[in-house]
């Protein structure tokens, strides 16, 4: 009988690039453009409440362009082209396929604001392959905290002891682990199929 029964994915930096640098680079922004915006536009509190649901592309738009008047043109064209802030990942629908196609339930458990969920996720190939997903923007709650794992757990009737998990950041895998899942913190697609085969998922 396998110890696992589920596996549960992040979504950004791991079955899709966010882009966020890359994006304004190919606006054309100079280097210090690009440092400055990413440090105070994404890299901020603010993000994490756009993740959280509590406001909207509207809502950054009219925020960033009064707070950096001199920098109004870029922030406009980074939110008129916020469709292009990820890029699925050519291994993603295979990494997916391939788990489920060893009889696994897969999820995604994803940190995402509701306005780019809506325009990013109907494009994402790897989506219709999972059996459920939870995005942070519409319940109100992001990782880590312990309401949106039980939240997985509840809505889609697995156990988190059953699970494994991967993300991106130590502190969503910290959370996890505590929680029961086993959490693998991920690195790169080739280390994440060593670590998967280590738990008896072998994928080509």
């Amino acid at each position: 009988m396998k110890q696992y029964k589920n596996v549960v994915f992040d979504v950004g930096d791991v079955l899709v690039d966010f882009r966020y640098r890359d994006l304004m680079r190919d606006l054309g922004f100079d280097e210090e453009t690009v440092e400055f915006l990413s440090k105070n536009m994404v890299e901020t509190e603010f993000w994490h409440e756009l993740d959280l649901g509590l406001w909207n592309h509207e809502d950054a738009v009219n925020k960033y362009t009064v707070e950096f008047p001199e920098y109004r043109e870029q922030v406009l064209a980074f939110w008129d082209n916020i469709q292009d802030v990820v890029r699925e990942y050519d291994y993603a629908p295979g990494l997916i396929k391939g788990i489920k196609d060893q009889g696994y339930g897969v999820y995604i458990l994803s940190n995402y604001p509701v306005d780019t969920a809506e325009m990013h996720w109907p494009t994402f190939k790897f989506l219709p392959l999972t059996d459920g997903h939870i995005i942070s923007g519409y319940e109100k709650i992001t990782k880590p905290d312990e309401a949106i794992y039980r939240l997985l757990e509840s809505r889609f009737g697995i156990k988190l002891e059953e699970s494994i998990f991967i993300d991106d950041r130590q502190v969503n895998i910290d959370a996890a682990s505590k929680f029961g899942m086993k959490a693998i913190l991920f690195k790169g697609y080739d280390a994440l199929l060593e670590e998967l085969a280590e738990l008896g998922i072998g994928l080509n």
